[in-house]
């Protein structure tokens, strides 16, 4: 097949998104098809380009949001020059708009994918007021292409209820080969940091904004902490805007070390002895899924994508959407002081996560390009 995919974020962009596609470029090329992807062209970035580069520029109230610049018709005419069967538009905001439009115009079989619980960013960003005019044209958006992808059945009854249409499920997988428990870069990652053997380590990794939730996740870290002042340290993974507030608020009980990617993100994984997710915002969460691989027990809200992975009491502990930060504190300190428990968490994340394979849900994906496009009946 010839496929193209549009996205507004990849990488060098560390985040869900971002990594996800790349995953699916990898297996459908592997896989024999033509992938043209049309992607950001990041400022004063060196990595391969994308196939079609598009110039963008960054807002001064958030360095890391990349939004593309206009004129978008050389896009267009790159697409139709590649005449592809399907076109995956993966994000909504302009260059996802031209092409959706300048898809339907040219009668394009036409896809998308729904990534961002904006319900929660919008609390958090205070667009409360445009809330409804944000999810008419989201609806708008998505109903316009064949079918949408969601990441987890939650997201999916959400979407539902606000009349969103030919929602299919899309989820995450993980490489259980990079991210595992037996990697021996832990011990290198743990001495590096100072971290004694029987110190536990509690592990966070995301973009550390305010749509992550970072107060909340602060506050109960901070409890963790005082409560277990010599038993405890802190491991945080990621950087962004929120990251001085919660360093302040953490203090010397947690060791900030920004975004780490490949390898060495799977070894800061490694030493860490558990993980704690407070984001209400997630369809999935990546990095959950990462962490299980990585044979920790998960303590994280119970909202979103994460209520779904996570298997409460079995793989670790889900925290209440209504609780207060000493309701994730409790469970925390729970692992902390009982290592059977963790243990036992530890071995059911790491066999769930080792099911879930990034080949076979892109797999998946392709075949539902294959029915769309009109090359095969659907076995989904």
């Amino acid at each position: 097949m010839r496929i193209t995919l549009v996205t507004e974020t990849y990488l060098p962009q560390v985040n869900g998104v971002s990594r996800t596609l790349e995953q699916l470029v990898r297996v459908l090329r592997a896989a024999g098809d033509q992938v043209q992807l049309v992607a950001p062209e990041y400022p004063g970035v060196r990595v391969e380009p994308p196939d079609v580069a598009v110039p963008c520029c960054h807002p001064p109230f958030y360095p890391e949001l990349y939004l593309p610049l206009p004129p978008l018709g050389r896009v267009l005419s790159a697409i139709r020059e590649f005449g592809p069967d399907v076109v995956h538009i993966a994000t909504e905001a302009t260059l996802g708009l031209a092409v959706l439009r300048g898809g339907l115009r040219r009668g394009w079989t036409l896809v998308s994918s729904f990534h961002t619980n904006f319900d929660q960013y919008g609390e958090h960003y205070r667009v409360g007021p445009l809330a409804g005019l944000i999810w008419r044209y989201l609806r708008w958006f998505h109903n316009r292409t064949r079918e949408t992808y969601v990441p987890s059945r939650i997201s999916m009854a959400s979407l539902e209820a606000r009349g969103f249409e030919r929602l299919k499920l899309w989820p995450r997988g993980v490489d259980a080969v990079l991210f595992r428990p037996d990697r021996p870069g832990r011990s290198r990652v743990r001495e590096a940091l100072g971290i004694a053997d029987d110190v536990v380590v509690i592990g966070h990794v995301s973009r550390i904004a305010a749509e992550k939730n970072v107060a909340f996740l602060g506050e109960a870290l901070r409890h963790v902490a005082l409560e277990r002042p010599n038993r405890v340290r802190l491991l945080i993974v990621g950087d962004g805007p929120a990251r001085p507030e919660l360093e302040n608020r953490l203090g010397s009980a947690a060791a900030f070390v920004g975004y780490r990617s490949g390898e060495d993100l799977a070894d800061h994984y490694a030493a860490c002895d558990l993980f704690a997710f407070a984001s209400r915002t997630e369809t999935f969460g990546n990095v959950v899924l990462e962490a299980m691989a990585a044979g920790l027990p998960v303590v994280a809200v119970a909202a979103g994508g994460p209520a779904e992975t996570v298997r409460d009491g079995e793989t670790g502990l889900l925290v209440g959407s209504e609780e207060p930060p000493s309701g994730m504190a409790e469970r925390l300190l729970r692992l902390v002081d009982d290592a059977e428990l963790r243990s036992r968490m530890a071995r059911a994340a790491r066999s769930y996560a080792e099911q879930q394979s990034w080949d076979a849900i892109m797999l998946n994906l392709r075949e539902r390009y294959r029915v769309v496009a009109g090359g095969a009946e659907s076995s989904i």
